[in-house]
């Protein structure tokens, strides 16, 4: 099971604000037949959001639901075109965005997913490596390391 792809990453994408960003996104998993329902999802994630930012700071953004409406654990990464407010917890705007949906029954998977990429976006060094990418390969080659972990 692969949970990235780079047919769920966007580059460049300019966010006009945090809840159109994510209902773009959530939009997005739904075109690629990674959820059901896009309103449902998009419920879960925006009541995610409403408990406490899910940007972690240095520029990044990880929202994420479990819910019955998701097919399939992946993740839709979006890399901005410019800063957007997130109410990250060090104020700073994000410039990328990871979106994870996991299905109800996968809350092992779903923890470790979590943990791993905020460990990994907790160094300078691969935000700095993220944020020159300038290709989906490159993207998902850098990503994949992390998924390589669980």
């Amino acid at each position: 099971m692969s949970i990235f792809s780079e047919k769920l990453i966007k580059l460049n994408y300019y966010a006009l604000d945090k809840k159109s960003c994510l209902t773009e996104m959530v939009e997005f998993l739904a075109d690629n037949d990674v959820i059901l329902s896009s309103e449902n999802f998009l419920n879960s994630i925006l009541e995610r959001e409403e408990l406490m930012s899910t940007g972690i700071g240095r520029n990044v953004a990880i929202p994420h639901a479990r819910s019955k409406d998701v097919k399939q654990f992946k993740i839709a990464i979006y890399i901005l075109d410019n800063e957007l407010e997130f109410n990250s917890i060090d104020d700073e705007p994000v410039k990328a965005v990871f979106m994870i949906a996991v299905p109800e029954n996968m809350k092992e998977e779903y923890m470790k997913i979590l943990s791993k990429m905020s460990n990994f976006f907790r160094d300078e060094e691969n935000r700095n490596r993220l944020f020159n990418c300038s290709t989906y390969k490159a993207i998902y080659d850098l990503l994949k390391g992390i998924e390589n972990e669980i």
